[in-house]
This record gives structure tokens, C-alpha cells and sequence, in this order.
């Protein structure tokens, strides 16, 4: 909550923000955090910008930097999740610190940086002073701003971001909400977002289906913005692929009888997604799912989906195939930083390669496989580094879907979708159990 002086400020102010140049503008106030933003970028303090995965905080970020005055190439974004260790990242944000006049300074994720980062950083924002540096200096003139998940409180409450931190950052966080909560932009961000992506592609679509609109306006985007980019860019594929104008809800993978079905009969545990449904909800309305959730909900549906249609494809394959080409895409192609992520070798990288493009098609024209191969993007985006392979996370979600099913599924099955033999699969599933080294 603004003090009465700064939010009277903010309900006086008839000028609306500056939108030239910023990507993806689409008179989408966000529930009031642009003119928040707009306001609070003439302040000379520290910026939070809280919310969802996706719901446009580094756009916010671009408006508080766009609305201080500053010049439109200075805005510098630190991934605060891409640091190796400690040193990495005090020596990187050390780095953007000393030469960092004139410009804006984003620190994505800065709660997921050892505790000995985040307190050496909070120290220097709050004393306005370089560390290590003799003599002293006061830091240049510089705007911060920071982008977290969650409320600073929860990220307190939970272990990940240190009291000092927070206090520096928890003047007037700015909340961007899902937009599944900002419904008469949907179509706005939509039709923003099919331009670019037809302007990468050299596409000329006429646009969105009627079908596909309404759609739109009723899927809940637990992956926002993120995940409508996605969707719109898949379905651009298969329009360029069948020479077809149009975009259809089937195109875009969201489905009918997943929005409105109001002539169904109750559904029965049958399926995974079915046995979900009827779960009690013990969670608050406002839980969001992380991007690993939601792909572990996935792979358990497309296995169910590939047993209904009586189909068994190689999924643990495609599952790391699609994991590898998201992480190297997200590290702009880069072998080492890949094989670090994945650990494992650069080598590796380089061996897998061939099958990875060899399986390539029939992986992507699987309409079944399309929901898991978006949320593997996502996740790889968004997520931090890990003491675990991400590889093994995820084929241990997969190996672990098919495990429900062992009594229903034979052996060499289950082994055919992780894409083993069986001897393999079996040795997994005991080291899955802590049976096995």
C-alpha cells in the first residue's frame, strides 16, 4: 500500500505512460502496475517488481527505466539464476555496479543467489556505496530494480531471500498480476504477440479464429504471457506447414472439452487428468503451479493420451531431446554452458545431437507430446541452477508415471516409452527406489 502522498500522486497523474519502444505494449495497465511503475520511476529508491513467471514484470522493468529518463539502451538485465556459485555472482554484479552510470539495473531472481551475494548486495544498495573499492565510492547514479516469483514476505517465510535483501527492495513493491485476472487484454496481447512471431517467421495470417478468441478468453494461462508466446509460435508452425490463414483452438492446443463442457457427465477416475479433478482442493485459489509442476501434470496426461490412442512413442527421448535444444537455446547455443547445466559434457552435447534432429519430426508433429514440450521450455527458462540434472528430474517424473501403471502396463512397455531396453528400465526403476548405485 502507497503512503496517502504517493498514491494521491498516482490518482492525480492524467499523463499516461511513455510506450514508444517498449516490446510488446498493448495498453495493458496490468491492474494498475504500469502507472505505479510510471510513478515510482522518478523516486530515487529501489524497485521490486513482484509476480508470476511470465506476467510481464521485465516489461514493467522496461517502464520504470523508459519513465526515469534514461536513455533506451541502458537498461542491463543480470539472470541472477544463470550464477554458477558465490564468486561468480559477486564478481558479475561488482562488475555491472561500477560501470553502471546512467543506466537500469534488473536483477531477475536475486533470491535464488547464496546468502553471502544477496547480503553483500543489500549492503551496498543501502549504504549507496561500492564494496572492495579504495577509497570508497558512493555508486554511480544508478535505478535498481528486482523481479521476484512471490511476495518478499513468502520468499522470507520460505528460506530463499535474506532479511537484508528484502529491506532494500521492500519499500513499494509493484504487483503484476496473472492475466488470467486482466481478461480484456488477452486478445490484446494475443494479437501483439501473433504479429511479432508472423514478423520473425515471414508469415502473412489473417488471425484467430472466433472459436479460437473465445478460447483464449476462457484457458487460464497458468504460464502467461510466457506461455501464450508459445502457443501462439507452435500454432504458427502448423499453419505454415498446412498453408492454412486462419489459427483454430486446436492449433493453439487448447481444447474444447478443457474449457466448457456443460453437457458432460460427471467424469469417473479413469484417467490422470480425471483423478486430479476430483481431488479435494486443499490449495489456495491464488496458487500458481511452477513451470516443473505443470510438466509433471503434462507427462502424466500424454502417457495416459498415448495408451488411449493405443500409441507408444519414445517419451523419455523426447522428453530430453527437448530439454536439451530448450536449455542450449536459452544460453544462446552455448556447448559448455549447456553441458554445465545438464551435467554433463560438452562431448555429449555433440554426440546427442544427431538423434535429437533425427527424432525431431515425429516428436513435433505429435499433437499428444505438444503440452510437454512447451512446459520443458518453460521450465528450462526459468529455472535456477541445480546440484541435480535436470535430465534426471525430469525422466524421473516420466519413469515414475509409468511406474503407476505397473500394474496395468507390461514391463517392455513402460521400457519402450522411456526409450530402454528393459534390463536398463528396471535398473532405473531400483535406483529410483534407492535400491540400486
Amino acid at each position: 500500500m502507497l503512503p496517502t502522498h504517493l498514491a494521491s500522486g498516482l490518482e492525480n497523474s492524467t499523463e499516461p505512460p511513455r510506450d514508444a519502444g517498449i516490446d510488446g505494449y498493448v495498453l495493458d495497465n496490468m491492474e494498475g502496475a504500469v502507472d505505479q511503475a510510471s510513478f515510482l520511476a522518478k523516486l530515487d529508491i529501489p524497485i521490486a517488481i513482484v509476480g508470476p513467471h511470465g506476467t510481464g514484470k521485465m516489461y514493467v522493468a522496461k517502464v520504470v527505466h523508459q519513465e526515469s529518463g534514461r536513455e533506451p539502451g541502458q537498461i542491463v538485465q543480470i539472470d541472477c539464476r544463470a550464477f554458477r556459485n558465490r564468486k561468480d555472482a559477486i564478481r558479475r554484479i561488482q562488475k555491472e555496479l561500477k560501470q553502471s552510470e546512467g543506466k537500469t539495473l534488473v536483477f531477475k531472481c536475486p533470491h535464488l543467489m547464496s546468502a553471502d551475494a544477496q547480503n553483500k548486495l543489500a549492503k551496498q544498495i543501502a549504504t549507496r556505496t561500492l564494496a572492495d573499492v579504495t577509497p570508497p565510492r558512493y555508486l554511480p547514479d544508478v535505478k535498481l530494480v528486482a523481479l521476484f516469483p512471490d511476495t518478499i514476505e513468502k520468499l522470507i517465510l520460505f528460506g530463499s531471500l535474506t532479511e537484508k535483501l528484502a529491506s532494500v527492495f521492500a519499500g513499494f513493491p509493484i504487483t503484476v498480476p496473472p492475466i488470467k485476472d486482466r481478461k480484456q487484454a488477452v486478445l490484446r496481447w494475443a494479437d501483439n504477440i501473433l504479429g511479432q512471431e508472423c514478423a520473425k517467421r515471414a508469415l502473412a495470417v489473417n488471425g484467430f479464429t472466433a472459436e479460437a478468441e473465445q478460447a483464449m478468453l476462457a484457458h487460464d494461462w497458468l504460464g502467461n504471457i510466457s506461455e501464450m508466446r508459445q502457443r501462439i509460435g507452435q500454432a504458427l508452425d502448423v499453419v505454415d506447414s498446412e498453408s492454412r490463414e486462419w489459427i483454430t483452438p486446436l492449433d493453439l492446443g487448447i481444447y474444447a472439452g478443457r474449457i466448457v463442457d456443460e453437457q458432460a457427465a460427471t467424469p469417473t477416475p479413469e484417467s490422470f487428468l480425471e483423478a486430479m479433478d476430483i481431488m479435494p482442493d486443499t490449495q489456495e485459489s491464488s496458487y500458481n503451479p511452477s513451470a516443473l509442476e505443470q510438466l509433471d501434470l503434462a507427462l502424466g496426461e500424454a502417457v495416459n493420451n498415448m495408451l488411449a490412442a493405443k500409441l507408444v512413442e519414445p517419451l523419455g527421448a523426447w522428453l530430453s531431446d527437448d530439454l536439451v535444444l530448450a536449455v542450449k537455446t536459452r544460453y544462446r547455443g552455448s556447448l559448455r554452458t549447456t553441458a554445465e547445466v545438464l551435467h554433463t559434457k560438452p562431448r555429449n552435447i555433440t554426440r546427442w545431437m544427431p538423434g535429437i534432429e533425427g527424432r525431431a519430426s515425429a516428436r513435433n508433429s505429435s499433437s499428444i507430446w505438444n503440452e510437454s514440450r512447451r512446459l520443458v521450455g518453460e521450465w528450462a527458462r526459468e529455472s535456477s541452477r541445480s546440484s541435480q540434472s535436470p535430465l534426471d528430474v525430469s525422466r524421473n517424473m516420466l519413469l515414475s508415471h509409468l511406474e503407476k501403471l505397473s500394474e496395468t502396463l507390461r514391463v517392455n512397455t513402460r521400457a519402450k516409452f522411456m526409450d530402454m531396453s528393459v534390463p536398463t528400465y528396471q535398473k532405473r526403476v531400483k535406483e529410483s527406489h534407492g535400491e540400486g548405485g
